[in-house]
């Protein structure tokens, strides 16, 4: 079954965001077992990761119907500067007292090589067409 573009918007965050909480949780368990310093870091790094990834899809999805060159854009100076929030928010996290830097970068990097796995299974899993045949070419093999 071919699904539409519109259907990325709504699909793989969806699809995407189970497993990121079950990582995300995972390790605040383990930073539990470590200490409540860790089990912070551990909970605010994956939160703080899981935000930023998924505000993507919400941002495509309002940006979605402007022009392709512009769109592309838009997403990739978003993402660079979401990229960049999200490495200070863990570089001011490591200095708060009562908050294990390590655990807050663990936790976000972990929730985010998953998420990235998540969605490009989920997005490869639409089967979205890459290309149109060309229909009413005339001529190809008379």
């Amino acid at each position: 079954m071919t699904r539409s573009a519109d259907d990325v918007f709504s699909v793989v965050p969806r699809r995407s965001l189970p497993p990121v909480v079950l990582v995300w949780l995972a390790g605040t368990g383990i930073g539990a077992q470590a200490g409540s310093a860790a089990a912070l870091g551990a909970l605010v790094g994956g939160g703080l990761a899981t935000v930023f990834l998924a505000s993507t899809f919400v941002l495509l999805r309002v940006v979605k119907h402007v022009e392709p060159g512009l769109s592309l854009a838009l997403a990739l100076m978003v993402y660079l500067f979401k990229v960049t929030v999200l490495a200070t928010a863990v570089l001011l996290l490591r200095d708060l007292p009562g908050v294990d830097g390590a655990a807050a970068a663990a936790s976000a990097a972990a929730c985010t090589v998953v998420w990235s796995a998540a969605a490009c299974v989920a997005f490869r899993r639409l089967r979205l067409p890459v290309f149109e045949l060309g229909h009413g070419r005339s001529g190809a093999g008379s």
